[in-house]
């Protein structure tokens, strides 16, 4: 049967010229709009064969094969990107993707009153489905040129240690572990509540990070555990068989919480997040003297700009150079009385 019904809908079957079964609906309640339909996909699919176009792919089936082929720590999310996107592309091929299709949802993202930032996460998880489509499965597919927007600079929030050991105290005891954790290590959200027992050496005293597991890295490194660091570890012992973090032994998936929320609000802690902690560990490194250099080892920072935005937290490696001009000018300020002399 090459046409049939199902739920009011037309559904079209048959084999392809390459012996695979297609079996796919038609959108349409309507048997000759229903036949046109087969019959364009069947010349598709003999110029795919015969002519060696390139095939064409509905944008559901990029979505399916990208998910399959991709890891994404936050995998909801990115479903939640996805479903959003199935207004505007759910019956569309890859290669019927427009410059306007994009416009029209970084309009309708903007309207809802989203920021900048969000809306680049949406298009840039839009890019990286058609840019794989184009370059890597060699179907039917010309993306269009996506512009990102522009993002104000990232934020650098951090706190006292007096505010981190009031976060603390608010905390329940296993949020407390974890954020403990967090200023101890440095690590991201996703990298503390994901850690497995396999990724732990107490005896050296580091965990294993993997490249898959790093939000913004490739690249696989290694942690070094402090003594505070190694006894929140030791706590968790004998709580899960697999995971190191765990609430009413079952393992977490997130530590930015609405208990955590409170806690902060309970504390006074203003524009306050769970990632903020990462900026926290930096700014108490590195005004403790640690290098830069030092802490994008530690921190697992691939890309140098990213950590030297903590940079103007330490003003000592420029002590030494600040008075070598001092001699060239006491000579010359004799005759200075005020600071109007310096404006004649």
């Amino acid at each position: 049967m090459s046409l049939y019904l199902r739920n009011n809908v037309w559904w079209t079957r048959f084999i392809s010229p390459d012996g695979t079964v297609v079996q796919r609906s038609t959108k349409t309640d309507n048997r000759r709009q229903a036949q046109e339909y087969m019959d364009l996909l069947k010349a598709d699919l003999w110029r795919v064969q015969f002519l060696g176009e390139k095939p064409r792919m509905l944008w559901q089936e990029a979505v399916v094969r990208f998910m399959r082929e991709t890891q994404n720590k936050d995998r909801d999310s990115e479903v939640r990107m996805f479903r959003y996107f199935d207004k505007y592309f759910r019956d569309k091929y890859v290669d019927e993707i427009r410059r306007m299709h994009v416009d029209e949802i970084i309009q309708d993202k903007l309207k809802d009153g989203v920021a900048n930032a969000t809306v680049n996460r949406y298009l840039q998880k839009l890019r990286a489905v058609l840019n794989k489509a184009h370059k890597e499965w060699e179907v039917k597919c010309s993306p269009p040129y996506i512009k990102l927007l522009k993002e104000p600079k990232k934020r650098v929030r951090w706190i006292t240690e007096t505010e981190a050991n009031k976060l603390l105290r608010l905390l329940p005891s296993h949020l407390a572990d974890m954020v403990a954790f967090a200023l101890e290590t440095g690590l991201r959200e996703s990298n503390i509540t994901l850690l497995r027992w396999d990724q732990v050496d107490l005896s050296q005293k580091v965990i294993f990070i993997e490249g898959d597991d790093i939000l913004k890295s490739e690249k696989a490194f290694v942690v070094p555990l402090s003594e505070m660091a190694v006894s929140i570890i030791r706590r968790q012992i004998g709580k899960h068989r697999e995971r190191v973090f765990t609430y009413q032994g079952k393992g977490i998936r997130r530590a930015n919480t609405y208990a955590f929320k409170n806690a902060v609000k309970a504390a006074g802690l203003d524009n306050f997040r769970f990632h903020d902690l990462r900026h926290t560990w930096a700014t108490w490194h590195v005004q403790r003297g640690t290098p830069i250099e030092i802490l994008q080892e530690l921190g697992g920072w691939s890309d140098y700009k990213m950590v030297k935005r903590y940079a103007h937290f330490s003003h000592d490696h420029l002590k030494q150079y600040v008075d070598r001009s001092q001699s060239a000018l006491t000579t010359k300020l004799s005759t200075v009385t005020t600071l109007s002399d310096f404006r004649k």
